[in-house]
């Protein structure tokens, strides 16, 4: 457990680690690796790389969350318009929209990365408007562990994720319907 905790330490900024990661691996070979622990490293290494703009794509994002929800929507749109296509040829029988762009976007749907893109763009889409509103705390004392979670958020943040869960269920469903 100890080797995967010192990997996952690894996710810090290099800034941060310059300055800390010499004695924070230190701490970590001292202490016993357990998934409190990793967990705990993990989410404070997600913290620091938001608090030092460890990429392009968080920079501003902790002041401008709406930023990334943006993004999100924008890697909803594509699969929100073919699940609401297929929904209407398919259960509500109205053809019009999803023969209009069958020809076009058949080729992409059927190609293992496009075929990925769209099952997978939901989630993706859910996570880039939560994870800088969202803040995780683990700890364990006296052999209890105890989690939190804190969210503060923007409208904007909000319903794009409420909108990008809803996606995700409708598309479960229709699947469900398909092949069941």
């Amino acid at each position: 457990m100890n080797r995967l905790v010192l990997f996952v330490a690894r996710f810090h900024p290099r800034s941060w680690r310059a300055r800390y990661g010499d004695e924070f691996d230190q701490l970590l070979r001292d202490e016993e690796g357990s998934v409190g622990v990793l967990l705990d490293v993990l989410v404070n290494a997600l913290r620091a790389q938001l608090r030092h703009g460890g990429s392009i794509m968080t920079r501003g994002v902790r002041h401008h969350p709406e930023r990334l929800a943006l993004v999100g929507l924008a890697l909803m749109v594509p699969s929100a318009v073919l699940v609401t296509a297929a929904v209407l040829k398919y259960i509500v029988g109205v053809p019009g929209p999803f023969d209009a762009i069958e020809p076009s976007i058949t080729p992409i749907v059927t190609h293992p990365v496009g075929e990925t893109f769209f099952i997978l763009a939901p989630y993706g889409a859910l996570l880039l408007p939560a994870v800088p509103v969202t803040r995780l705390g683990v700890s364990a004392t006296a052999g209890r562990m105890r989690a939190t979670i804190e969210v503060t958020a923007p409208l904007a943040n909000v319903a794009i994720a409420i909108a990008s869960i809803l996606l995700a269920a409708v598309m479960l469903l229709y699947w469900l319907a398909e092949n069941l």
